[in-house]
């Protein structure tokens, strides 16, 4: 028997995500082993458009179907295993897009929790209508649309079921959600602190420090994050430059432009008054605009490991 690789019929570039077709026309196993995870680490939202595919991760499996989906991450060592003519769209996103967005992230990862099934329809169609759309054109606004593409699913994820999870974790969960609303609804206070944030759920400094180490991150780390993902936003919503990039600034908590420059610029890799002609004209995308990470899911780190008998 020959050993061959899941092929990439097409790779759509949206703003800073990025979609993979993928097909297989026999039956694979895929495997994956742990990945250092960088700044420029992805979670991966797979959605199998034909077949079906068997995920294995983190010692659970899980069977994923057409119409439905899996978040993937890069913690420990991954299988996927697919039957003849799986057809998948395999979505990238930035690790910080999400962990921005959603509480504890790696909790969805392998879908360890059920979906709701009309946020998941609503979620597929999406994705699919989007990869059907532009497959050959740019949209108008791209990084506006990777914006509303990340915050829904964020939502979908955050609509799964939880169900019986253990009790301790459920509570550890709810208080971190609690924490992430009061820091989204205070990002304008330039002198939020984790004093402030603490006192909030009345809860310890240490104990607090201890919830944003689930993500690996700090409370100061994930703020600014939250601050940086808040003016993105606001950029490329105005096009026209109705604020200044200082206004924006300002409004998002940073009490000093220069730093705020600085760490926009290093954390998407293209500087904050560029964004809006990024935005405006997909031609113009400036040269030091973030170029999409490589994926360790697709076929350049994916690597086919035995073919499947069938039947």
């Amino acid at each position: 028997m020959t050993r061959s690789t899941p092929t990439t019929t097409r790779q759509i570039q949206i703003g800073r995500l990025r979609i993979d077709g993928v097909s297989a026309d026999q039956a694979y196993v895929w495997k994956s082993e742990n990945a250092d995870v960088d700044r420029d680490a992805c979670y991966i939202l797979a959605i199998p458009t034909s077949g079906c595919m068997t995920l294995t991760q983190c010692g659970e499996t899980k069977v994923v179907r057409a119409g439905e989906y899996v978040l993937l991450g890069q913690r420990g060592s991954t299988a996927l295993s697919a039957a003849a003519g799986l057809r998948l769209l395999m979505l990238h996103i930035p690790a910080t897009e999400l962990r921005g967005r959603l509480v504890s992230v790696e909790d969805h990862v392998g879908g360890r929790f059920c979906a709701n099934e009309r946020m998941t329809c609503l979620l597929v169609d999406l994705v699919k209508g989007i990869a059907e759309l532009f497959a050959d054109r740019a949209p108008p606004n791209p990084q506006a649309l990777a914006t509303e593409i990340v915050s829904f699913v964020a939502l979908t994820l955050g609509a799964e079921d939880r169900g019986a999870a253990i009790d301790v974790r459920n509570t550890r969960y709810q208080l971190r959600r609690r924490i992430f609303d009061f820091i989204e609804k205070h990002l304008g206070d330039q002198n939020l602190s984790p004093r402030k944030i603490a006192e909030s759920s009345r809860i310890s400094m240490s104990y607090l420090y201890s919830l944003f180490n689930d993500d690996e991150t700090t409370v100061g780390q994930f703020v600014q994050v939250k601050r940086l993902q808040r003016a993105y936003e606001l950029l490329v919503a105005d096009p026209k430059g109705h604020r200044t990039v200082a206004e924006v600034a300002y409004e998002v908590g940073f009490k000093n432009v220069s730093h705020f420059s600085r760490s926009f610029s290093r954390h998407f890799s293209i500087a904050p008054r560029d964004v809006r002609q990024v935005g405006a004209d997909p031609a113009a995308t400036p040269a030091k605009a973030r170029k999409p990470a490589a994926s360790r899911y697709g076929t350049t780190y994916w690597e086919a490991d035995r073919l499947q008998e069938t039947a």
